[in-house]
C-alpha cells in the first residue's frame, strides 16, 4: 500500500538540533524502519514537505512518523498521513461509486 505523508517542520526548533535528529535516524538505520519502502521524500524552502511511503502493515508506517517525535519532541510542527492510491486508479473508482448509486 501507498501512504503519503505531509508533514511541516515546527520552526521553533533549533536547526541545529534539527540536522542532528535527521543525522541520528537515517545513518543508524533507525529510518525507514523495516517494512517502509520510501518512494519519495521532498522538501520546500517554507519547511514543509511529502514523504510517499510504501508499506503492507499501517504499523509500520505509523512507526516511521512517530520515529521523529520521540527522537526530538517537537520536530513536527504537523503531519497529516493518509492511505494512497495513483490518480489512474482513483479516477475508476470514483466512477464506479457514481454507476452503484445511479447516477450518470
Amino acid at each position: 500500500m501507498l501512504f503519503v505523508t505531509l508533514w511541516e517542520l515546527n520552526e521553533n526548533m533549533a536547526e541545529q538540533e534539527r540536522l542532528a535528529i535527521a543525522q541520528k535516524l537515517t545513518s543508524s538505520a533507525l529510518f525507514p524502519p523495516a517494512g517502509v519502502n520510501v518512494l519519495r521524500w521532498d522538501g520546500t524552502p517554507d519547511g514543509w514537505g511529502i514523504l510517499v511511503m510504501e508499506a503492507d502493515r499501517a504499523e509500520d508506517v505509523f512507526r516511521a512518523i512517530d520515529q521523529w517525535r520521540a527522537a526530538g519532541s517537537g520536530f513536527f510542527k504537523a503531519t497529516r498521513t493518509a492511505p494512497a492510491l495513483p490518480i489512474q486508479q482513483v479516477l475508476p473508482l470514483g466512477q464506479e461509486i457514481l454507476t452503484a448509486l445511479g447516477a450518470h
